[in-house]
Formats: C-alpha cells, sequence, structure tokens
C-alpha cells in the first residue's frame, strides 16, 4: 500500500468491526462450517479474533508491515505482512477468504491482485470494498459493486448476495459492511452450500446492484462531488474523535 494506517485508524475501525464481525458469523459460519480463515487487509486481525472465538482453529490475518503488533487481537504467528498491491501466495487454501472494505485503499490497477490473491486461497470468498461516494481514509479505488463482480466472474466466481438481505437493518453492523458484503464462490466451492445461501444467487448478466438505505445513498451523494482532500480530512477528524471515544472505554492511552 502507499499509504501507512496508524494506531488512530485501527482504534476507530475496530470497535465497529468486532460488532460486525459477530453478526456476520452468527449468520454464515452455521452455512459454511469453515474451518480455515484468511483475512487480506486484516488490521490487527479483529475479524479473525472472532471467527476463533466462533470455533475456528485455522486463522491467517494479512496486511502491511504497518500494523503495530503489540496490539494484534491474533497471535502474531497468525499475522503475516505482506504488500496487497502484489500477489499473495500463502501457499495453502483455506476454507473462506475474506477481504473486507480494503480494496478502496488500493489502487485501481493493483484491483487483479487482490481478487487473484483471494481466488488463489479459498474457493469461497467474502468480499467487501467501499462504493463510488462512500468516503472514508485515502479511499484511492471506490467503485461499484458490479466492478468486483466483473473480476470474481473473469475468475469463474458467482455472486450470492445472502449477507445484504438478512442485515440490512441491523444497526449493530457498521453500514459499509451490511451494505456491500457479497458472497464469491466457484463451483468447487458451491458444493455443501445449503439452499440458503444457495438461492441468493445473482443471475448471470445480472449486476450486483449498490445498496444502502436514502441517509446511506444521500451521503454517498454529497461526498461523491467533494474533493478528495475534503473528504480524506473529514475521515480523519472523525476518526480521531472516535478513537479518543474507543480508547477511553478501554482504559487505552493514545
Amino acid at each position: 500500500m502507499t499509504h501507512v494506517y496508524n494506531n488512530t485508524f485501527f482504534d476507530y475501525i475496530d470497535e465497529g468491526a468486532r460488532r460486525s464481525a459477530r453478526a456476520f458469523i452468527d449468520l454464515l459460519q452455521p452455512h459454511l462450517d469453515a474451518a480455515s480463515v484468511l483475512d487480506l487487509g486484516s488490521g490487527r486481525g479483529v475479524w479473525l479474533d472472532e471467527w476463533s472465538k466462533a470455533g475456528v482453529a485455522d486463522v491467517l490475518g494479512v496486511d502491511g508491515d504497518y500494523v503495530d503488533r503489540s496490539r494484534l487481537a491474533i497471535s502474531s504467528d497468525d499475522f503475516l505482512a505482506a504488500d496487497l498491491t502484489r500477489p499473495v501466495d500463502t501457499g495453502r487454501r483455506f476454507d473462506l477468504a475474506q477481504s473486507l472494505e480494503v480494496g478502496e485503499h488500493l489502487p485501481t490497477e493493483a484491483s487483479d491482485a487482490l481478487v487473484d490473491s483471494l481466488t488463489r486461497a479459498s474457493d469461497r470468498v467474502l468480499f467487501s470494498a467501499a462504493v463510488t461516494g462512500q468516503g472514508g481514509e485515502f479511499h484511492v479505488n471506490e467503485q461499484p459493486l458490479s466492478f468486483w463482480q466483473g473480476l470474481f466472474a473473469a475468475r469463474g466466481y458467482r455472486a450470492y448476495d445472502c449477507i445484504r438481505p438478512a442485515l440490512s437493518d441491523n444497526g449493530d453492523v457498521e453500514p459499509w459492511y451490511r451494505y456491500n458484503a457479497v458472497l464469491y464462490v466457484n463451483e468447487a466451492g458451491r458444493a455443501g452450500l445449503p439452499v440458503a445461501i444457495l438461492r441468493h444467487a445473482v443471475p448471470e448478466g445480472q449486476a450486483v446492484a449498490n445498496g444502502g438505505n436514502w441517509p446511506w445513498r444521500l451521503r454517498r451523494a454529497v461526498v461523491s462531488v467533494l474533493p478528495q482532500g475534503t473528504v480524506t480530512r473529514i475521515a480523519q477528524t472523525r476518526a480521531a474523535l472516535i478513537a479518543a471515544q474507543a480508547r477511553a472505554r478501554s482504559g487505552l492511552a493514545a
């Protein structure tokens, strides 16, 4: 990545990420029964910590070398430092690979590398990335969901829109997760999936539509016309305030 994300950034996202992870895992794990999970763009590993609490013993988080190892939510042995703009090959396959709200932080030309890394790692991929106008800290690659759908389709992975209908009104889940997350599965990964997931297959040729309620759509409309620098400054200011509140609640120092 071309930008270094500091502890303030992770203090901001971790609390909401943990709440969101619990809801996602409660929804998906009964159907996926994953025994191993890879997270590309894992940050401190909050999502993987929740997967572990749900009984997944084999987890691996991958993110930039800037992640503070002393603040990891997972074992340092379960963390790999790597440049996500380049293909990542762990040398093995996982029951599930995920990358959540990471693609927007990578240059557009690195999008293929991210999807290659995910599909190399698993037959089932849980994926979300910021859509156009979402706004955030150094979002350099916001795209419609159909953009990523096309990259996965080119590799034989079909979209299953099974998460958003179930969680779209769940206020415990951060909106960028509940409005953007899609499960991508290839033919091998389709085997063993229950009807509860299979019935949400997106028909071939049909684009995955951007989601969200009217406040979310209004936010995107406003943010989309603001200069990128302004959007970044707003996001950083908001993140600093929320991170300070999170540290105060947990008793952590800045």
